[in-house]
């Protein structure tokens, strides 16, 4: 069978019964719904109740109380508090504890506590626990109960039969509601001497306190004792604290503090600030301590070796450099100063302290002002001498006077090495010679002075220049300053500041030469800057030098040179073979842009004369039929022997490839023919161009190199 809405009547029974069974078992007797006015009635009760003045940190609750008239059913039924950014959630619960609570849910600066599904009757008891930090104020419309998160139209405390009993606004005690105060006895007192400082807070605020902490910081001070008309009194250091204070209304808090001033290095005042957080009280300035030291006061005559110096404790208003030590005269009063460790009211000679590298036998003072006293020593060395005052156990004033020595004299710079540097390179460090150095002496780089110096005698300083005062090119002032007395400033003397090197440059250019001699103009190559400029700081830097073509280069020292004051100066250079268009590359280590010479020419060197070559001897005129030139070669052991005939009548040469006299010489050579022996044979119709011929003849060779020419010529006749 089918029901009206179309399905089956077997599956609508056991839907049904499982609905009714749900309902059944979260105890609820109807369907969901969204809760109406009248369903629940509730009371949230605030305490403390508004309007009301209450301490930063205390607390606040708000308890809530409900009756369910008509449950919701199946939903859980919720409280939610809206509350001021002012108040800090600490805990939600109920007695019985069955109730739920979540802090900034379903937003923040809102409290959901959840009682789950309910049924008709009083619900537990709900308490919602807060801390406050500042005025706050509540409202009936923040407290409301809805059925289940959905429930969009929830039942307020602020219309029907609910309420919100003590909202409003909840006032935090200010530093304006309460009146602070303090006062010192004595009013002025000297470090370390004892002293009572009494501070007071009004409450003016209209309402009791409740238990609140106070303190009292008194900077440069030692508190030794402190009692609270109200609370507990504790000391630490300088700070005077009572806790668990209470002050009605027009009631004052007096806190009283022993004290004693510490030993400043100028008797520094205490400026005591009291504070109580919980009250809204930070930090009030309350009325100064005036605290002294006591004045020391030279009244000798200008410092000097061997001259008596006399220090009179006195009323001096500031510091003066050798003078004069601020703080006021002695009180002639033992309840503010006693010497130390005399325990008088007026200084004794033990209770003063001399130093320094001459003090020599210290005495009383005479002359000081009245209830005044000091003391007279001699210095027997120049330095710095400190006059000490001692009081009250740990009080002190210190006056330091400087006796000079014989002053400094003026110094001389008469040198410094090196006078140049490369922009851009390291640290250098420079040697400084002169006289009338010292100890003091300052090295000063255009008026600065320079951080590392050496004193190495009255006639030698070292510094450094740092790399950062070689960044970029220039020139710079180089001074020795003394100080006083005496002493002053050098004359300069003036550092470079070079670019830094880029290349090479053949600033002397090769000259011409005949082959394995020096040429006759030896190559010089610098080290230059992009702008060309040499650069004369460079020791470092070295240059090679290259010949084109395959030839041969030799030079006095090797092929390789070290700059010196950025020039290499080469010697002794000899290129073979001989050749035109020759070209030098220079190179440097390390890398710079190579350098080219001008082209230059080597002529072949001419030969040398040698006895070795020689002519076998001939007697009388040599007939055309057995026509044949020798030459002997003796040790020489050439690799090439040639010989050159001239003919006596016009002086024209033989040319033995082409069968012919000809203008020009021409060396013919040679065919070996034995040892040390070579010979050149005149054949065929070549005879007949020597018939009747008187000739003379030079033989050249060439061993290891080198070219040779006979010593002697020879003259021979052909018929």
């Amino acid at each position: 069978m089918l029901t009206s809405s179309g399905l089956p009547a077997r599956l609508l029974l056991p839907a049904a019964l499982a609905a009714l069974v749900l309902l059944l078992l979260l105890g609820g007797s109807r369907p969901a719904r969204a809760l109406a006015e009248g369903d629940v009635s509730f009371t949230v009760t605030q305490s403390p109740a508004a309007p009301a003045t209450v301490q930063v940190g205390s607390e606040v609750t708000f308890t809530v109380t409900a009756n369910v008239a008509v449950s919701p059913g199946v939903p859980p039924l919720l409280f939610e508090l809206t509350y001021p950014a002012a108040l800090l959630f600490v805990e939600g619960f109920s007695d019985p504890p069955s109730v739920t609570c979540v802090d900034n849910t379903p937003i923040a600066g809102t409290v959901r506590c959840s009682y789950g599904p309910v049924s008709d009757g009083d619900l537990v008891v709900l308490t919602l626990r807060f801390t406050i930090t500042a005025d706050a104020t509540t409202s009936a419309a923040n407290a409301v109960m809805r059925a289940g998160p959905s429930d969009g139209a929830p039942d307020s405390a602020a219309d029907g039969n609910d309420a919100f009993v003590g909202a409003g606004t909840l006032t935090v005690f200010a530093a304006s509601m309460f009146t602070a105060a303090g006062s010192a006895s004595p009013p002025a007192t000297f470090e370390r001497a004892s002293l009572t400082y009494t501070a007071t807070l009004l409450n003016n605020s209209g309402t009791a306190t409740g238990p609140f902490t106070a303190t009292v910081d008194l900077p440069n001070a030692i508190v030794q004792g402190v009692t609270c008309s109200s609370g507990t009194g504790s000391y630490a250091g300088s700070q005077a604290v009572c806790t668990d204070a209470t002050l009605a209304d027009g009631e004052t808090l007096t806190i009283t503090t022993t004290l004693r001033p510490e030993n400043t290095a100028s008797g520094d005042d205490i400026a005591p600030v009291i504070s109580a957080p919980a009250l809204g009280i930070s930090g009030v300035t309350l009325p100064a301590i005036t605290v002294h030291e006591v004045g020391l006061q030279r009244t000798s005559g200008a410092p000097a070796v061997d001259s008596p110096i006399t220090v009179c404790t006195a009323a001096v208003p500031t510091d003066d450099p050798d003078t004069a030590a601020a703080g006021a005269a002695q009180p002639a009063n033992a309840a503010l100063m006693v010497g130390a460790p005399s325990a008088q009211p007026l200084l004794q000679l033990g209770d003063f302290i001399v130093s320094g590298p001459g003090d020599g036998t210290v005495s009383p003072a005479s002359g000081c002002g009245a209830n005044q006293s000091g003391v007279t020593f001699t210095p027997s060395a120049p330095g710095t001498y400190t006059i000490t005052a001692k009081y009250n156990v740990g009080g002190t004033n210190d006056l330091a006077i400087e006796v000079p020595g014989a002053p400094n004299p003026l110094p001389v710079l008469t040198s410094i090495s090196p006078s140049s540097a490369v922009a851009g390179s390291g640290p250098v460090t420079v040697a400084l010679t002169g006289s009338g150095f010292v100890a003091a002496s300052e090295v000063r780089w255009n008026g600065t002075p320079l951080a590392s110096v050496t004193f190495n005698s009255s006639t030698s300083l070292t510094a450094v220049v740092p790399a950062a005062n070689l960044t970029a090119p220039g020139t710079f002032s180089v001074t020795v300053f003394n100080p006083a007395p005496g002493g002053g400033t050098s004359a300069p003397q003036t550092f470079t500041v070079t670019a830094a090197a880029s290349k090479l440059a053949f600033t002397t250019q090769p000259g011409n030469g005949v082959a394995g001699q020096p040429l006759a103009v030896q190559p010089i190559v610098a080290v230059q800057t992009d702008a060309g400029a040499t650069v004369t700081s460079d020791n470092t830097t070295v240059v090679t030098l290259a010949v084109s073509g395959g030839a041969a280069l030799t030079c006095t020292g090797g092929l390789s040179k070290t700059v010196a004051a950025g020039v290499a100066a080469f010697s002794g250079c000899a290129v073979t073979p001989a050749g035109t268009g020759y070209i030098l590359t220079a190179t440097a280590s390390p890398p710079l842009t190579p350098a080219t010479s001008a082209p230059f020419d080597v002529t072949a060197a001419p030969p040398t004369a040698t006895p070795q070559l020689t002519f076998p001897a001939v007697a009388g005129p040599v007939p055309r039929s057995r026509l044949a030139f020798r030459v002997e070669s003796g040790t020489l052991a050439p690799t090439q022997v040639r010989l050159v005939i001239r003919r006596a009548s016009d002086g024209k040469y033989w040319n033995a490839t082409s069968a012919a006299w000809q203008n020009d010489p021409v060396q013919n050579v040679m065919t070996a023919a034995g040892s040390a022996r070579w010979e050149l044979p005149i054949t065929g119709i070549d005879r007949r161009a020597f018939r009747d011929t008187a000739v003379t003849i030079e033989a050249f060779a060439t061993a290891g190199g080198t070219e040779y020419r006979s010593a002697a010529t020879a003259n021979l006749s052909v018929r």
